[in-house]
């Protein structure tokens, strides 16, 4: 019949998107936020900047190499995923995102080789270049979710700073860590660092808890994904996820900021990304329990 339109109306057998999905979004927002967050720091502290422009590379490409290989798991035909760069269409976020990606690692491959080198000029050189690339990777997992119409708790712009905040809150909690493991005492910059990760994380919580609270004002399907968060089979990741990536953060950082106890603080940052997989598998999960029929 001329003119049919076909709709998807029935409900969908399982979750479609997993822990796999999960975890390339928990990883690559540590390569992209310590991306981020090392260039900030190279150019506010340019006396200090052999530790960042050391870790930029390593944690870049340990974290955005375990999002590759998630990402390649999660395919059903894993061996075809050459056909996204050979026919390419840019009408979709997931092929926009390979090539993002795919150029972000190259961009960490270059400072790699600018560290081990110790020609600083080359990766000053595509600092910028680098920075769009890390910014667009880390949001274009939101458009994806963005473009699941019928879930309506995913909504692009709120995804899209939730993805910049998840960001900051692993990058910074990533270089606490490894500031603690190498005993780097700088403390304008783990203080810096722990205002950033109490700032992010404080920010992110809120939203949130502002979903959680006004969802039955968004929509009846809003207010069922809620209900199945804060009371129902995900509530154990989602507060886990609430109290480990937002409240023990900010708390520590607290603690230690104020009373200059800085050993709080890579505890702060394990707390901070541990729980930080948790909240984001929470809220993947959440809205795939209800049928879409």
């Amino acid at each position: 019949m001329l003119g049919a339109e076909v709709t998807f109306d029935v409900a969908l057998p399982k979750v479609v998107w997993g822990w796999l999905v999960s975890t390339n979004m928990w990883a690559k927002s540590i390569a992209t936020g310590s991306f981020l967050l090392g260039l900030y720091f190279i150019k506010k502290y340019p006396d200090n900047d052999n530790f960042f422009r050391k870790w930029i590379p390593i944690l870049g490409l340990i974290f955005i190499g375990i999002t590759l290989l998630v990402t390649v798991l999660d395919l059903h035909h894993m061996f075809r995923f050459w056909k996204i760069f050979l026919f390419a269409h840019f009408t979709s976020a997931v092929t926009l995102g390979a090539w993002v990606v795919s150029g972000f690692v190259v961009i960490l491959l270059i400072s790699f080789w600018s560290w081990a080198s110790g020609n600083k000029k080359l990766f000053d050189r595509f600092m910028i270049p680098g920075a769009v690339l890390a910014f667009f990777s880390t949001i274009y997992t939101a458009g994806i979710m963005g473009q699941s119409t019928a879930r309506e708790i995913w909504i692009f712009p709120a995804e899209m700073i939730q993805m910049l905040l998840s960001a900051a809150i692993a990058g910074s909690a990533a270089y606490l860590i490894v500031m603690f493991l190498y005993n780097i005492q700088n403390e304008s910059i783990k203080r810096e660092l722990g205002y950033i990760l109490l700032g992010s994380a404080f920010l992110s919580g809120l939203m949130y808890v502002g979903e959680l609270m006004f969802a039955k004002m968004h929509s009846e399907f809003s207010y069922e994904v809620a209900k199945i968060l804060a009371f129902g089979e995900l509530a154990p990741f989602f507060w886990i996820g609430m109290i480990l990536t937002f409240v023990v953060p900010m708390v520590m950082v607290g603690i230690a900021n104020e009373k200059k106890k800085y050993e709080y603080l890579p505890m702060a940052g394990a707390s901070a990304i541990f729980g930080l997989w948790f909240i984001k598998h929470a809220w993947l999960l959440g809205p795939q329990m209800l049928p879409l029929s």
